[in-house]
């Protein structure tokens, strides 16, 4: 059954679906342009997510990732209107967000934004983790509070990322030495940085922020969760990073701790380990190496 057939029995926001239009650039789930007619009879415009029927709680955890976000009011962030499960699909709707090119300060913009949200979220307490685990592309991401963030990274990140690789067949011997040193040693890897915990994206690659027709920063597709700010950029800095401005704009407004970039090295290894986990060996050598740059840098 075609998705303007159905998708409107489940979602009464969207009273007529007059055009379904593909949307590039996912790699886990069909993206479609939905325009249409409102129940308030406004022409409108939404982005709607399809997958099987067991996909539903990968639906449900960026939806609850999507409003998490959105309550700073800090970032834009697309709302989001409907998700469930009809006769033979998952489904996520929220509301559409036109994307063009960045423009010229469009990275200091990201910067500021992003550490005006961090401020705005931002506890002195531990209360890192989130109250749900939730999904890393198609990995589920492990959020149950440790006594720690120290024990949390080493715990409910590095180590069950590496767990994965092992039981999965993608780890050899050096990678699994080098690895449980990080998390034998994550005290010290991890020190110096601020002891405050913010609401994190989580998952902050090129493909998930945007740049609005107006040339403000939006946030799609989270990971969410509570815990150091520093661990943001390590996505960031898997593929490419962002350029100078971005950091500096981000500092202007939430300096980062002494040995900042020492630290993100941890969390890009994390993502890196996912990716192994995700793809494959062709991601070996590269946790390999990413592993021996955190044990030698400290």
């Amino acid at each position: 059954m075609m998705l303007k057939d159905w998708l409107p029995r489940h979602v009464p926001q969207i009273r007529r679906i007059d055009s379904v239009d593909s949307v590039g650039g996912g790699c886990i789930s069909d993206a479609v342009c939905v325009r249409g007619i409102s129940d308030q009879d406004h022409p409108e415009t939404w982005f709607v997510k399809t997958n099987t029927v067991d996909f539903a709680e990968n639906f449900a955890c960026e939806w609850d990732g999507l409003d998490a976000l959105r309550s700073t009011g800090v970032i834009h962030i697309p709302e989001p209107i409907a998700t469930g499960v009809d006769a033979s699909h998952s489904f996520l709707v929220t509301r559409w967000i036109q994307s063009e090119s960045p423009t010229a300060d469009f990275f200091a913009g990201f910067g500021r934004r992003l550490a005006e949200h961090h401020v705005a979220s931002e506890t002195t307490d531990d209360r890192h983790g989130w109250h749900r685990d939730n999904f890393l592309g198609a990995t589920i991401q492990r959020n149950q509070p440790c006594e720690s963030w120290v024990a949390f990274v080493a715990q409910q990140r590095i180590g069950y990322q590496l767990k994965l690789a092992v039981d999965n067949g993608w780890s050899d011997s050096r990678l699994k030495s080098d690895v449980q040193q990080v998390i034998d040693r994550m005290d010290d890897l991890l020190s110096g940085r601020h002891s405050t915990v913010s609401l994190l994206h989580g998952d902050l690659w090129s493909g998930n922020y945007l740049c609005t027709n107006d040339g403000r920063v939006a946030l799609i597709d989270p990971a969410v969760y509570r815990g150091c700010g520093e661990a943001e950029f390590g996505m960031i800095q898997l593929f490419g990073s962002c350029p100078r401005e971005f950091y500096d704009a981000y500092q202007d407004v939430r300096p980062l701790a002494d040995g900042w970039r020492r630290r993100v090295q941890l969390y890009v290894l994390y993502h890196l380990l996912n990716h192994l986990n995700l793809f494959g060996g062709g991601y070996l050598s590269q946790c390999q190496r990413t592993a021996a740059m955190v044990l030698r840098e400290r």
